[in-house]
């Protein structure tokens, strides 16, 4: 029966994420699968170089007590690596890590500038993510504009080296399909643990812009399904809205009614998280719109481009799978021909410039 641990926290203390991280290691037997000559990896949610307060990556503060008690363990080896949208070069993980917060965390571990990857079964696989023995995965807690949440297993995404993981979106162009691949991906990088960073979240148009959220939680468990399902919990979400929970459902890789709480109370938000104009188009869940939606599904979404706030950068471009985004007299011009809704453009834009919409024209040019 997987257990997830909860602990309620006082924001971004120090002292009080250090005992939440010692409570989770403590309720999940974490310490006995270590050794000083473990190597531990830290698989944080590097969306893009964010810094820390608007939600957009892991806190330095969660990964700061996590490298406290590892420490303390005895691990001398710790790794901190992930992979952001763009191209995955070195240069361009100091810039992120800078930006992330993440340099204050040198005197703990190691960050991570090998840019190398290697195969795993059907994935490319980051170098690091294949030289460790113990992966701790260490998510964001936010809404996605395709797979609705994003938590544990979405964070896996990350293992996959750069603009690699536009080449997955074109040959997984539905949700489901997608999801289904995620699952795949979890299951063949296999974290040991998962923690997550639900201090401050993103609800609304995430994973990039998105508005913060305070709900004082992390959530940690063995199982990154039984996770995902706590996660969806404490947004107040229909677990069946979250694509990815219904594949791994569907694969039997977790029972919901099977998934143990310990420590603190979990809360579901109240009110229940905003999700992405994506996702329900201003609908309310409990609306008549909103349950038939849920049951029969929705009208297909577009990303929109707002002309006004296009700062010209080609971001989303670069990201764009189906390369269906041009950047005309210095404005990103999104095609809907060819267009597969998976939102990567709104997800790295920095400008929060893009938005959904469900008509159905050629052109969006603001």
């Amino acid at each position: 029966m997987p257990i997830v641990s909860v602990r309620h926290v006082a924001g971004y203390d120090d002292d009080a994420l250090y005992q939440a991280i010692c409570a989770h290691f403590e309720a999940l037997e974490i310490e006995k699968e270590l050794s000083p000559d473990t190597r531990v990896l830290l698989k944080p949610n590097i969306l893009a170089g964010r810094a820390p307060d608007l939600a957009v990556t892991t806190h330095p503060a969660v990964l700061r007590a996590l490298g406290r008690r590892l420490k303390e363990l005895g691990v001398k080896r710790i790794v901190l690596a992930d992979s952001p949208g763009g191209p995955y070069t070195s240069a361009g993980m100091r810039k992120a890590y800078a930006t992330c917060g993440y340099t204050s965390l040198a005197d703990l571990m190691e960050l991570n500038e090998d840019v190398s990857s290697a195969a795993r079964g059907a994935f490319n696989i980051i170098r690091p993510v294949l030289d460790a023995d113990f992966i701790i995965n260490c998510p964001k807690l936010k809404t996605h504009g395709l797979t609705v949440m994003t938590a544990g297993v979405k964070n896996m995404f990350g293992c996959i080296p750069g603009v690699q993981k536009t080449e997955q979106h074109f040959l997984k162009p539905t949700v489901e399909t997608f999801s289904e691949m995620l699952v795949s991906l979890a299951e063949t990088v296999t974290p040991a643990l998962t923690v997550l960073d639900a201090v401050d979240c993103m609800e609304g148009n995430g994973p990039g812009g998105g508005k913060v959220r305070t709900l004082d939680y992390t959530l940690a468990s063995r199982s990154v399904y039984a996770l995902d399902e706590a996660a969806a919990t404490l947004m107040a979400l229909h677990p069946g809205m979250a694509p990815v929970i219904r594949r791994a459902r569907h694969r039997g890789l977790c029972d919901p009614n099977t998934v143990t709480l310990v420590g603190d109370p979990l809360l579901p938000a109240n009110p229940p998280f905003l999700l992405p104009d994506s996702i329900l188009r201003k609908e309310n869940l409990f609306t008549a719109n909103g349950i038939f939606h849920r049951l029969f599904g929705r009208k297909r979404t577009y990303p929109h481009m707002i002309a006004e706030k296009c700062i010209g950068c080609g971001r989303c471009a670069e990201s764009c799978p189906m390369h269906v985004i041009d950047i005309t007299a210095g404005k990103a011009v999104i095609s809907r021909e060819g267009c597969i809704s998976c939102f990567c453009c709104q997800e790295m834009c920095p400008a929060e410039a893009i938005d959904a919409t469900g008509k159905k024209t050629k052109k969006s040019v603001g």
